[in-house]
């Protein structure tokens, strides 16, 4: 199969929908398929992969986004584009590249997948709008671009059932994205990872991963912190990742009184965050507008225990309570799953090797099963109906339910 894959955002940032990106796009070339990536263009270099297709590009202007990027149209990635004579387009973000994904089906008479990876609903703090209109306009874009795909794509069952909320009567498929086990083989011992990072022997690490923005609730956690600090003195606290918020969280770890015990690390590699993730005794998430939580699932991976708030995507993995826990968005009873694990050596090896099965079940491999399940059933409706813009056809659209997709 020749697929486009058409995304607003790719590397060099690192988040969420770039690792997905990756990880599918590796096991679907390891099966034969050809992928193709259309994607903007950073600090005007060229990519030297003969598949990856940049439009020229320029850094959005608000303060809070300007590690995005706005991507231009560009006649010439057109031309590429359909050249290719595509199977399968299969967009990443509503964007203006998802814009182009739209065309690019349309003209070059192909089927469109879309993967509605991030709960926009939660991020118009963002835009430079009332709130209450940038409200109504991510319901308008979603329902009005997720409409015009032969098939939708839902990391996780509580965000199918948003994406209905708004209005889109599309087929959903609910396909998490996966985890390749077989890229972790060649991560660094925790004493390694101590030594680099000058964690003593010691200290527990408790450690959280991703965007240092408002939409993690870093805040939340520091506080957390604060409440284990009174109690005890063996832990550091690594906040792994950058972002834009990331200034005001150093002011309010002083703040907090929290110096000695939060490091920021910055924009790490893959490899890296891997490597810490081993090292770390409690692995603490709480957003509460992840579609996914795939960095739960990362964590586990290497055998470390998850508290995490219970909300959005979070649920779906962690609904069986393995591998982890989930509590309440209150600091106390937070503080109380952390150290239940910090106390217990032997929960925590307990739950460590539960993380780990449960990663296994989550591999990338059993994903990209159903992913090209739902290819296979977007392109027969193609060649069966052509482009049909749903919201005008009923409801009944044979589709894929949140329990057929487990």
């Amino acid at each position: 199969m020749r697929i486009g894959i058409f995304t607003d955002t790719y590397k060099p940032e690192i988040n969420g929908v770039v690792t997905s990106i990756e990880l599918f796009r590796r096991e679907l070339e390891r099966r034969g398929h050809s992928v193709y990536l259309f994607c903007p263009r950073y600090f005007g270099r060229k990519d030297p992969k003969p598949h990856v297709f940049r439009f020229p590009s320029k850094p959005f202007l608000f303060q809070m986004m300007t590690e995005r990027r706005f991507a231009f149209p560009s006649l010439r990635v057109f031309r590429e584009a359909a050249r290719l004579n595509l199977d399968l387009v299969h967009s990443q973000v509503p964007g203006n590249i998802g814009v182009f994904a739209i065309l690019v089906s349309r003209f070059r008479r192909a089927a469109h997948l879309h993967t509605y990876h991030t709960l926009f609903m939660e991020y118009t703090h963002y835009m430079p709008l009332p709130r209450v209109l940038s409200r109504y306009l991510v319901g308008l874009i979603s329902r009005r671009f997720c409409g015009r795909c032969q098939r939708v794509i839902s990391p996780s069952r509580r965000i199918r059932e948003e994406l209905v909320e708004y209005g889109v009567n599309a087929p959903i498929d609910v396909i998490p994205t996966g985890i390749d086990l077989r890229a972790l083989d060649s991560v660094p011992e925790p004493e390694v990872v101590r030594r680099r990072r000058g964690i003593p022997e010691h200290k527990h690490v408790l450690s959280m991963v991703g965007r240092i923005g408002r939409e993690k609730n870093i805040s939340f956690l520091l506080r957390v912190m604060q409440v284990l600090k009174q109690r005890r003195s063996d832990f550091c606290f690594l906040v792994v990742g950058d972002g834009p918020d990331r200034k005001a969280l150093q002011r309010e770890v002083a703040r907090l009184g929290l110096e000695d015990v939060v490091l920021f690390t910055g924009y790490v590699t893959r490899e890296e965050v891997f490597a810490l993730f081993r090292v770390t005794s409690v692995f603490t998430f709480a957003s509460v507008t992840e579609t996914q939580g795939l960095v739960l699932l990362e964590a586990m991976s290497m055998e470390t225990p998850v508290v995490a708030v219970d909300a959005m995507g979070v649920s779906d993995l962690m609904a069986d309570q393995r591998g982890g826990v989930t509590c309440s968005l209150e600091v106390g009873e937070f503080a109380e799953r952390v150290e239940r694990f910090l106390d217990d050596p032997e929960l925590r090896r307990e739950t460590a090797a539960e993380a780990r099965r449960k990663a296994e079940e989550w591999s990338i491999e059993r994903m990209t099963d159903r992913l090209l399940e739902s290819y296979e059933r977007a392109v027969d409706e193609f060649r069966r109906f052509g482009h049909v813009r749903y919201g005008k056809r009923p409801k009944s659209t044979t589709s894929l339910t949140s329990e057929q997709t487990e």
